[in-house]
């Protein structure tokens, strides 16, 4: 009975599917007397962009087109350099539903004036189920988003009363008298 347990329950971990993901992510730029470094980057949506100025005495503006609706341009002041708070940095979180992926250009200002232009490529943030292609037998492929939510659920049910069923098998069978013992 202990490898029927056992057999069930790889069984469930197989029918499981796998999704990769990652975590969002925070992407800085530092903006010094002379340059930005990095003064351009890959980043995903999701990511968050931070903008840090380290300059003491220079006062800096950080602005974002963006090509596919302007309500959602982004400007930034980052004040001058401070240890204390964090109003000498300027922070983004590229918003899927806002960003959509290609190439930006972030035109720093730095005093009302042109400084510098960081450029930004902004991938898709994908997330790909890892789960084996198959074809059933209406010749539906099984990748396809068909009541997988009811499915999983079937699967998962199934696979808790066969293990819930071996586990009462095996304690009955435990508690059993062998024959021997003296009553």
């Amino acid at each position: 009975m202990k490898r029927a347990s056992l057999a069930v329950f790889v069984i469930i971990l197989f029918i499981n599917p796998v999704v990769d993901a990652h975590g969002a992510n925070t992407f800085q730029f530092i903006m010094r007397n002379g340059s930005i470094q990095p003064d351009d980057a890959q980043v995903t949506q999701n990511d968050s962009i931070i903008f840090n100025n380290v300059v003491m005495d220079l006062e800096r503006t950080v602005e974002l087109e963006n090509p596919d609706n302007s309500t959602h341009d982004w400007s930034c002041i980052a004040k001058p350099y401070n240890s204390t708070g964090n109003d000498d940095e300027c922070q983004l979180w590229l918003d899927p539903l806002n960003w959509s992926a290609g190439s930006y250009q972030v035109l720093v200002y730095s005093n009302g004036s042109l400084w510098h232009t960081v450029n930004i490529t902004l991938v898709l943030d994908t997330h790909n189920e890892t789960t084996p292609n198959y074809v059933l037998p209406s010749g539906n492929s099984g990748n396809e988003v068909t009541k997988s939510n009811d499915n999983n659920m079937g699967f998962l049910m199934i696979g808790l009363v066969l293990f819930a069923l071996a586990a009462i098998s095996r304690t009955i069978k435990k508690e059993k008298p062998s024959g021997n013992e003296e009553e």
